[in-house]
């Protein structure tokens, strides 16, 4: 993911904090969730979110050989058609959504699920393929930079910067209104 992605021009861009909390919605193995632990200021924690079991006691496994295991956290949800729950409420700092959008196909309720789970002026962060760089395939839902941003605004968000993350990925970073 390296090759595709600048993770360092990502990180340099977000907002980073002592005691912050970040939820990582479709958290995977944990390829960038371990990234951003590394980078975390004290007392701060990340919530690793997936729908695959496996695959976050992998991010575990894989968390605790880097040294960072005690600052993350993780959860088993399928954010596309379900809620953290309500004690998740305007309880998070920071989501980000990194390598997903282009697999869910409702991501409005992915990005109603964050502004719910955000604290007000909570930032989102949003990685993914653009849209002409995706192979076709019917099982994939690739948006357009543009279309998402349109999207995002309308769900009460103001756009803080598009950052061009590579040929392939774009990121954007909102702030909850």
């Amino acid at each position: 993911m390296e090759n595709l992605i600048n993770l360092n021009k990502l990180f340099d861009k977000m907002p980073w904090w002592d005691g912050m909390s970040i939820a990582d919605f479709g958290a995977g193995s944990g390829i960038f969730t371990i990234e951003m632990a590394k980078r975390l200021n004290p007392g701060s924690n990340i919530l690793a979110i997936d729908m695959i079991e496996k695959s976050l006691i992998f991010l575990i496994e894989n968390a605790k050989r880097n040294g960072v295991a005690n600052l993350i956290a993780t959860k088993v949800c399928d954010l596309e058609n379900k809620t953290l729950g309500a004690s998740f409420q305007e309880s998070i700092d920071v989501v980000t959504i990194i390598n997903v959008l282009f697999q869910v196909k409702n991501k409005e309720n992915l990005i109603k699920e964050a502004k719910r789970i955000l604290k007000p002026n909570g930032f989102l962060v949003i990685v993914d393929w653009e849209s002409y760089k995706i192979p076709l395939n019917d099982k994939l839902y690739p948006i357009k930079q543009d279309d998402l941003i349109k999207t995002v605004e309308s769900l009460g968000f103001t756009l803080k910067e598009k950052i061009k993350l590579s040929n392939t990925h774009f990121g954007i970073i909102f702030i909850k209104q």
